[in-house]
């Protein structure tokens, strides 16, 4: 049973660890993937101003390899140790990037640009901000495009926390299919339940949060890229092993 404040408790069943989504099943993956210790090397950028424009060049729409190619490309042609002009940023980002063995364009390479010269801005005229994560998370919501997920985000990989978590649809669905979060809450408006939910969860699995909503978020996107539609883990049940292709790894390869 977790806890989520204002008298309202959510039951689980933990389920079989065996079978894919149940809440026994994420406990198990990281164990098995990290055992008894922390997750190394979350952070993507060398500072806060990196990690930071790390992020808000991913999302919603645009895969983490593409993210870490346009994040790299900006950082070749020095673009992020100072307030740039949002069009040499995006005349970077509109260019064909390296994904995989293939070149791809950056979606969205207007706003993002916008939104990087903003943040680049922001940390050039910022005194120092807090190192408290929770007071760090709240100082990045004055950033263009940076919401409770992103800013969540960027904490996260630049502390190492375990107060936050990246509520994004691969761990909102897992969580609804485990049973640790609620069908009747929605995002944003509900992220703080959701947040809270998730580290009651890891707490109750005895691990860290900051690494296991990382591992959560890596097969879930696998799985979610190889599944058909109409499978979909029950809560309590999940799915076996065997019906996924290909088959779930057994140890987390994460980029954000």
């Amino acid at each position: 049973m977790l806890d989520v404040g204002s008298s309202r408790y959510l039951r689980f069943v933990w389920g079989d660890a065996a079978s894919f989504g149940t809440a026994a099943y994420w406990i198990a993956q990281y164990l098995l993937a990290f055992g008894t210790t922390r997750p190394r090397h979350l952070a993507l950028g060398s500072s806060l101003a990196e990690e930071t424009i790390a992020c808000l060049l991913g999302g919603y729409g645009i895969p983490a390899e593409m993210a870490l190619a346009a994040f790299l490309a900006l950082r070749r042609e020095g673009l992020l140790t100072s307030p740039g002009s949002i069009e040499a940023i995006e005349e970077v980002l509109r260019a064909p990037l390296s994904y995989g063995a293939e070149h791809r364009r950056y979606r969205f390479a207007n706003q993002r640009a916008a939104r990087v010269a903003a943040a680049l801005k922001f940390f050039s005229r910022q005194p120092p901000l807090p190192q408290e994560p929770l007071r760090l998370r709240d100082a990045l919501l004055q950033l263009p495009g940076v919401g409770y997920k992103t800013a969540s985000w960027i904490v996260r990989n630049h502390t190492g926390t375990d107060e936050v978590a990246i509520v994004d649809i691969h761990l909102q669905r897992a969580g609804l299919a485990a049973g640790f979060f609620d069908s009747g809450w929605r995002l944003p408006k509900d992220y703080l339940l959701f947040e809270r939910a998730f580290l009651l969860f890891a707490k109750a699995g005895s691990v860290p949060a900051a690494g296991l909503d990382m591992l959560i978020w890596d097969q879930m996107r696998r799985v979610h890229r190889n599944t058909p539609s109409t499978v979909h883990p029950e809560p309590g049940v999940g799915i076996p092993i065997e019906t996924l292709f290909p088959a779930v790894p057994s140890r987390a390869t994460p980029v954000a």
